[in-house]
């Protein structure tokens, strides 16, 4: 799964490119502090899983994620960075 990620001053941005193997609605998206996974199976069912994990620089707020996947087979999936804390 080739994949950009995108960071700007408030969000981050992940944007995979599925493969054509990959059911489309089997993909799954877990955010776990920094750690963002993406979980698919194989179109042609059975067992096999891919899997493809990013960590990113900021911590991110995981209620606001957002993710949606287009019919070019293309997921997009935007973290909104957490308010830095003010320093004293």
């Amino acid at each position: 799964m080739p994949a950009v990620v995108v960071e700007r001053s408030t969000t981050v941005e992940v944007r995979v490119r599925m493969e054509d193997r990959i059911d489309p609605g089997s993909v799954e998206v877990e955010i776990a502090g920094r750690t963002v996974t993406i979980r698919a199976r194989d179109v042609a069912g059975g067992d096999h899983v891919y899997e493809r994990r990013f960590v990113v620089h900021e911590p991110v707020i995981e209620e606001h994620a957002a993710a949606e996947y287009d019919s070019e087979g293309r997921l997009t999936i935007v973290l909104r960075k957490q308010a830095p804390v003010p320093r004293e």
